[in-house]
């Protein structure tokens, strides 16, 4: 799940299939997980950047750090621990730190220049590692994701643990390939025809992906904030 928004996505608890079955369980979660993942949103912001510095393969080896948390994400869903994102405080928070991550990478794209851009394309490509870590790192700074697995994610995870162990690892195989199969399909188009982009056509890539970032960082910091003095008037 990769949404960009605060909006919800896929079914409530309430309209979920009665009859649990395994393939109904990976329908559901392959349903819900791509209509999320083609929400624009921060993760697909760096994907992008990351293709025109390493080609088609930044995709799918970000989407293996992403599918990594959102393993934890269903452990600490069994777990109960995930729960704590619902809390004002801890949403605040992530919204607020996932802005200056945001507004950070914000800055750390705009000084790459069209030329520097170009010059990458005809390296090596390294720090495989690096783009792992930086998959988990997108996810976890959008708070909506953190949201949306302890609402929407938890109810969907219950009722796939209907059908026990294997109905649990349906759900997860499901939902995370919808993710892979769409972040794999941007970096593909857009890495295959990298070599034909000039350094003018490379600034003004980075230059949109830097804007997205900054306009989301904003929109998390200011919902951050937000959340924070709403509690702080409660609690005083």
């Amino acid at each position: 799940m990769t949404a960009g928004s605060g909006s919800s996505t896929g079914p409530s608890p309430s309209k979920l299939p009665v009859h649990a079955t395994i393939p109904v369980i990976f329908g559901v979660a392959f349903a819900t997980g791509f209509s999320g993942a083609v929400v624009p949103g921060s993760l697909l912001a760096v994907v992008v950047r990351e293709t025109m510095r390493f080609g088609w393969p930044a995709g799918p080896v970000m989407m293996i750090g992403h599918s990594l948390l959102e393993l934890i994400a269903i452990i600490l869903l069994v777990t109960g621990i995930i729960r704590i994102a619902r809390s004002p405080v801890i949403r605040g928070m992530i919204g607020v730190v996932g802005a200056a991550v945001l507004l950070y990478f914000a800055h750390q794209t705009l000084i790459i220049s069209g030329e520097t851009g170009v010059e990458a394309l005809r390296q090596e490509a390294h720090g495989w590692l690096g783009l792992i870590w930086l998959g988990a790192l997108m996810s976890m700074a959008n708070p909506y994701w953190w949201l949306w697995w302890a609402t929407i994610g938890m109810a969907h995870s219950h009722w796939a643990l209907g059908r026990g162990r294997l109905g649990a690892g349906t759900y997860f195989t499901g939902h995370i390939l919808s993710d892979i199969l769409w972040y794999s399909a941007v970096s593909i188009a857009l890495g295959t025809g990298r070599n034909l982009l000039s350094p003018d056509v490379m600034r003004v890539i980075y230059l949109g992906c830097a804007g997205f970032l900054i306009v989301l960082g904003i929109i998390f910091g200011v919902a951050g904030f937000r959340t924070l003095r709403r509690w702080r008037h409660r609690s005083s």
